[in-house]
């Protein structure tokens, strides 16, 4: 059964970034996942170039990431973008209780809760706690005068809707008989409902989600699976890639 794979960059690399096992080789993953009546043609990875903003060395690491990959001869890249901006936000939760602030002339510790803000307009600040289990006491939404602070937000656009666009294109091409779309998001929910019920191409949802599949996925795939750990770690690149100088990023 002629099968391609469709692997959502960064939904996946959520789910490995704190286990060791950002070293994947893609092709051995989805090798795994597959029955042995598939022959896996294509690979195609989506995601974009990081900036570098919030740590220098990332982009370095993600290019010796992209040249092993570029190993695997069944695989292609596409690439989205990362926009960077300033923008103001309320407050949901200053994680600052009954934490001591070195505000002269005295330290300042201030109690859960909400605190009135003087100023121009009444403002309202947000207190709470890191959470640190069920117990924790976190306000989970804005208040309407809460008090807002300016951010940078980093945003990936473009990967969801080329994989959806690619999906759909290559099924509408009958480019293959099954497909395994590696992500949870469910924005891809309706592309995999037109490629599985209109063109009756059989695919899987292999969630990178602690938590499972998402329902909306599990509605409109043919069959799911959850990956886990030991998935991953079953499914690293030799270090050095094989036949290769390519060696991992040591803090990987």
């Amino acid at each position: 059964m002629r099968t391609y794979a469709y692997i959502d960059g960064f939904n996946l690399y959520y789910a490995v970034r704190n286990c060791r096992c950002k070293w994947l080789n893609l092709k051995s993953l989805v090798t795994q996942l597959l029955p042995l009546n598939h022959v896996l043609e294509r690979i195609k990875y989506y995601t974009a170039r990081v900036s570098g903003i919030e740590d220098p060395g990332q982009p370095k690491r993600q290019q010796v990431y992209l040249d092993a990959l570029a190993t695997i001869p069944e695989l292609e890249i596409y690439f989205g973008n990362f926009l960077a901006s300033n923008v103001w936000r309320p407050v949901i939760n200053l994680p600052a209780a009954n934490r001591t602030i070195n505000s002269p002339p005295v330290p300042v510790i201030l109690p859960s809760g909400l605190h009135p803000i003087d100023g121009i307009r009444p403002e309202i600040l947000p207190v709470g706690g890191y959470p640190t289990g069920a117990r924790s006491r976190r306000i989970s939404y804005p208040v309407r005068s809460a008090i807002k602070v300016e951010i940078l937000k980093m945003e990936e656009k473009g990967s969801d809707v080329n994989l959806a666009c690619h999906l759909v294109n290559d099924a509408w091409k009958n480019l293959f008989d099954a497909a395994i779309v590696i992500s949870n998001d469910t924005d891809l929910a309706e592309p995999i409902r037109l490629a599985a019920q209109e063109r009756k191409k059989r695919i899987i949802i292999a969630s990178p989600n602690k938590f499972g599949v998402s329902p909306a996925l599990k509605s409109v795939a043919t069959n799911h699976r959850h990956l886990r750990l030991t998935h991953f770690r079953r499914a690293l690149f030799d270090d050095p890639v094989a036949g290769t100088s390519i060696r991992k990023p040591p803090s990987w």
